[in-house]
């Protein structure tokens, strides 16, 4: 098996450096920490074209996940599935659009009623509706979800011996089996993203990208033990393809065991991300989220930042793409509509 110090393509590291730097320096211009960003010229770098930080506490999905459901007052396979669903549609403010609740500290599904109540269901299958009538975002635009469009509809399907149907509740419904399936039990008890991961690519239409990215996300819970920077890490394809670039594609060592090399000798490589002092822990009803201070680049950090850059290399060499890159988030002046109207679908049109 190959030193991956002397395959490695120092050419590309660098680059890669260079983007990571990049991305926290339009970080820390957003934040206000500095006056200005400079893309030196290159488009793929704009202000506007979204990538997400290798800093876990500057994702807004992970921040989302940190500062409103963790420690939310429901139980704890609830709070899980919460988390779930948080990537498993993907847009950011599903949860406000699935409870048509514009404050994110109650804007949470309580799943337990959800297995027993059709009211309940039926509610929030109409504001599903009425935001799809709106044009809301429902799924992230940067994933494929075919994998989980399939498990989610067949079982609904066979739960409601109904045809099958592609109804965007479906999801929600599927996951919130969970919990009698003993799913969310299990995973509250784990002791390693390993298995954390062999639970989740367990379920059927759950396969390594989402297992992996699922268990990251449940691993923001102060409650589950858990870290996101173990010695473990099952890249998805963007991070493959870069890793690829650094050290050949013939490379025998394993992806993931790459990018905890990548990890644990950054510095070296890159040398120091200057991540700022605000973005170290994310402070909850007093108690911090992180047993360890985020002062320097983590495990999943590092393979998002790999994947990351997978994008931005495909975006510079094929400049007419750069304008497809955005993140679903919803309209605020539609949110706010929809938050305070009750119309039936297409009302509008």
């Amino acid at each position: 098996m190959e030193n991956l110090a002397e395959v490695a393509n120092m050419d590309i590291i660098k680059d890669v450096g260079r983007f990571f730097n990049k991305v926290n320096e339009r970080a820390l211009f957003n934040m206000g920490v500095l006056e200005s960003y400079d893309s030196g010229g290159d488009e793929a770098l704009g202000e506007t074209v979204e990538y997400f930080h290798p800093q876990i506490t500057l994702d807004d999905r992970m921040r989302y996940i940190m500062e409103n459901i963790v420690n939310a007052p429901l139980s704890m396979d609830s709070i899980i599935c919460n988390t779930i669903i948080s990537h498993f549609y993907g847009a950011r403010g599903i949860h406000q659009v699935l409870t048509r609740d514009p404050n994110p500290k109650t804007a949470l599904i309580d799943f337990e009623r959800l297995l027993v109540d059709r009211e309940y269901e039926n509610k929030i299958r109409k504001n599903l509706e009425d935001a799809v009538s709106l044009g809301l975002p429902i799924y992230g635009s940067t994933e494929l979800r075919t994998s989980l469009f399939g498990a989610a509809n067949n079982y609904v399907a066979e739960l409601r011996n109904q045809p099958r149907d592609a109804h965007k509740i479906n999801i929600l419904l599927w996951v919130a089996s969970f919990i009698p399936r003993g799913i969310t039990g299990r995973m509250a008890q784990v002791n390693s993203l390993s298995e954390m991961f062999n639970i989740l690519t367990e379920i059927e239409g759950v396969g390594s990208y989402y297992g992996y990215h699922c268990s990251t996300s449940n691993s923001v819970n102060p409650r589950i033990n858990i870290d996101h920077d173990e010695r473990y890490c099952v890249p998805g394809p963007g991070a493959r393809f870069t890793l690829d670039l650094i050290f050949g594609s013939d490379c025998t060592v394993p992806h993931g065991d790459r990018v905890i090399w990548f990890r644990e000798n950054y510095k070296e490589l890159i040398g120091e991300i200057p991540l700022h002092e605000s973005t170290h822990n994310i402070v909850v009803d007093g108690k911090k989220i992180f047993r360890h201070e985020q002062d320097e680049l983590k495990t999943y950090g590092c393979e998002v930042g790999l994947c990351q850059y997978g994008v931005y290399y495909r975006l510079r060499n094929n400049p007419h793409l750069i304008s497809r890159r955005k993140v679903a988030r919803v309209d605020e002046n539609l949110m706010e509509y929809f938050f305070n109207n009750n119309f039936e679908q297409n009302a509008l049109f």
